[in-house]
């Protein structure tokens, strides 16, 4: 072999070699990447799922995980299974008082304290908030035995920073009974029982039972027929004419709300509790307001020298500041004197409530509305409310104005009353009058209004105005 030819064959060797190292410094290369791509990805992946099932505040395992793994949580047990729904009671009241900081110590220790409780189970789990979920497996004895114990570990003082603390909590259980159980199911069961035990006066632990599935079918029955007749149209408005005292004349009208169904008429005590829990209130008070606007309008174009209409609101509307804007506009756009329309509610029954309260009538009183109590007596702040002298009516509660003449203590609790709002310079309405020796016990108190069956039952708005045109014709003579 020549030079010229070793030569060629050394150049090809090494080309070759070249760029076979070439390619194997891509394929490390590519190996490489391979390999940290999916250790970034399982480490992205884990990072996902902590974000999506673990809860921030306690570590504990949120509803995402729960909801995902509940058969099989469930199935684990191989037997009797209870699922525990579990809210603090008046937790917002630390959160206010103490900062999120401090409040979240105190669900790091719920958290703590119902893993002690279910070890070595670890099924406890942080739904939102102050509220948590405990899967607890036991025969009838031993559930009984651990709600006890829940309860009372929940009670024990609770030491945060330099605080020193009691809560308490507030538990429905219910007794897994189905084959392949769901996770929604147990929860609005469980839920439903913590309700009932909220409004038995919180701090103990309900059943789930029959009964209290019949209360949620009727709730939720009667939540589709307000549904259906805000849908329908089937709302109206009857007028209850309010008399002057004295001259025995119709000086004023109060808008009752009423729903005609299937020829049927529905009463407020039997929509509003309902409309307020399942937040449809908003729009009844909003009907009530527009409906009654309009009708005063025409009220006023008979010339009867209507003094004022009241509009009953609910006591949610406190709390929605949105309201008074949508009472002013529909005052504006029907064109009516503000002062000429009473708001009227029932007073709240929680000190917790006043100062909002307060704002909501000062506010309403600034745009030149007046403002009525409603069963003035009942609740927690009258007395509070006269010394701030915010009213401009009080409405006394029914239950002591029904068969006032047989009832000498109900006689001295109104003379009370109606001696105290005149003192206060507020005018007084006793509804409920219906005979005459309670008519003639009120008058000789100087109650200036009255309502009640012994004058004019709710009237159609029809009603309303051939009485007035009557009453001018007779005038007229």
């Amino acid at each position: 072999m020549n030079l010229v030819s070793k030569i060629m064959v050394f150049n090809f060797v090494s080309d070759n070699l070249g760029m076979s190292l070439v390619i194997g410094g891509f394929l490390v290369f590519i190996i490489l990447v391979v390999i940290v791509f999916f250790t970034l990805r399982k480490q992205t992946l884990k990072n996902y799922q902590a974000m999506l099932y673990d809860d921030e505040v306690t570590e504990l395992k949120n509803a995402n995980y729960l909801r995902r793994n509940f058969n099989n949580i469930v199935i684990s047990f191989d037997g009797d299974v209870s699922f525990y729904y579990i809210n603090l009671d008046n937790f917002k009241n630390y959160n206010d008082l103490l900062g999120h900081k401090l409040s979240n110590q105190i669900l790091i220790e719920v958290a703590n304290r119902l893993l002690n409780a279910v070890a070595p189970y670890k099924t406890v789990y942080r739904i939102h908030s102050d509220h948590f979920v405990v899967i607890f497996p036991g025969n009838k004895v031993e559930r009984e035995r651990f709600s006890s114990e829940l309860l009372l570990k929940l009670k024990e003082p609770y030491v945060i920073s330099i605080h020193t603390m009691k809560l308490t909590a507030s538990m429905g259980r219910y007794d897994i009974t189905m084959t392949n159980p769901r996770f929604n199911d147990c929860l609005l069961r469980s839920e439903l029982a913590l309700q009932e035990a909220k409004s038995l006066g919180k701090d103990q632990m309900v059943v789930y039972s029959r009964n209290i599935k019949r209360k949620n079918s009727e709730a939720f029955t009667m939540y589709r027929f307000i549904k259906d007749a805000l849908k329908e149209g089937d709302f109206f408005l009857e007028y209850q004419p309010i008399i002057d005292t004295k001259t025995k004349r119709i000086v004023g009208l109060e808008s009752l709300i009423r729903i005609r169904h299937s020829h049927e008429i529905y009463f407020p005590q039997e929509i509003i509790a309902y409309a307020e829990k399942y937040h449809l209130i908003d729009e009844i008070d909003h009907y009530v307001v527009h409906e009654s606007f309009k009708a005063f309008k025409r009220f006023e174009k008979t010339k009867y020298p209507l003094e004022f209409m009241s509009v009953n609101i609910s006591t949610q509307e406190i709390k929605n500041l949105g309201f008074i804007e949508y009472i002013h506009e529909e005052a504006l756009q029907n064109n009516i004197d503000p002062s000429k329309i009473t708001v009227e509610f029932t007073e709240t029954y929680y000190p917790e409530d006043y100062t909002r309260e307060a704002e909501f009538i000062n506010a309403l009183k600034s745009h030149g509305f007046k403002v009525a109590i409603d069963d003035f007596g009942s609740g927690y702040s009258s007395m509070v409310r006269l010394s701030e002298n915010q009213l401009d009516k009080i409405k006394i509660d029914r239950a002591f104005i029904t068969n006032l003449s047989n009832s000498p203590t109900n006689q001295k609790i109104v003379a009370a009353i109606v001696q105290l709002s005149h003192g206060f310079e507020l005018d007084v309405i006793a509804e409920g009058v219906e005979n005459q020796e309670d008519y003639a016990i009120l008058n000789s108190l100087n109650v200036k209004y009255l309502q009640g069956f012994l004058f004019h039952k709710p009237l159609s708005e029809k009603t309303c105005m051939k009485l007035f045109k009557e009453a001018l014709t007779t005038e007229k003579k």
